[in-house]
């Protein structure tokens, strides 16, 4: 997995050249977190997935959110000049993605409380990489999905550990 990381975060710096004067892989989590709002979104990636290693579940998926959100706008905004971004964004929601939410699923609450902090933390912080006032529209777009995606969970929060059950997943 540390391995697949570094790819991937090498992948990341490849793809934009203010991230290739740094070396996110040499970063603290603490740094990351503070340098959130400036970095590449793969780079919170790589943080959830250190912090789901470290046992920090909800953490880890409040920044996986907060990732996925930055990451599914960098793409919409670029639309069809998105390049590697749609491959490297794949194989982070594989990767790291699958992993963080069959843990936070296991309990719908803080499932639903990671999603609220990820559009917090975005509406509240400036993005570094795409410009929330260049591409509004793709912004609200990639925040009406994760709210509708929410909704969804809310909606059916009832039947989610039971599904979870018969997959063989765990419930918290």
């Amino acid at each position: 997995m540390k391995r697949l990381l570094m790819s991937i975060l090498l992948a990341a710096a490849m793809l934009s050249p203010a991230q290739a004067q740094q070396d996110l892989a040499k970063l603290s989590n603490a740094q990351i977190e503070a340098k959130a709002t400036e970095v590449h979104p793969a780079a919170l990636y790589v943080l959830a997935s250190r912090l789901l290693a470290e046992g920090k579940g909800q953490e880890a998926a409040n920044w996986m959110y907060a990732g996925q959100l930055r990451y599914r706008f960098l793409i919409e905004a670029a639309g069809s000049a998105a390049g590697n971004e749609n491959v490297l964004f794949s194989a982070l929601t594989e990767q790291v993605g699958r992993p963080v939410n069959e843990y936070i699923a296991g309990n719908v609450d803080e499932w639903l409380a990671a999603m609220d902090w990820a559009l917090e933390w975005d509406a509240a912080n400036a993005n570094g990489v795409t410009s929330k006032t260049e591409h509004a529209e793709a912004l609200a777009k990639v925040r009406d999905g994760l709210a509708q995606f929410r909704a969804e969970v809310e909606a059916d929060r009832e039947n989610i550990p039971r599904k979870r059950e018969a997959n063989g997943l765990v419930n918290r």
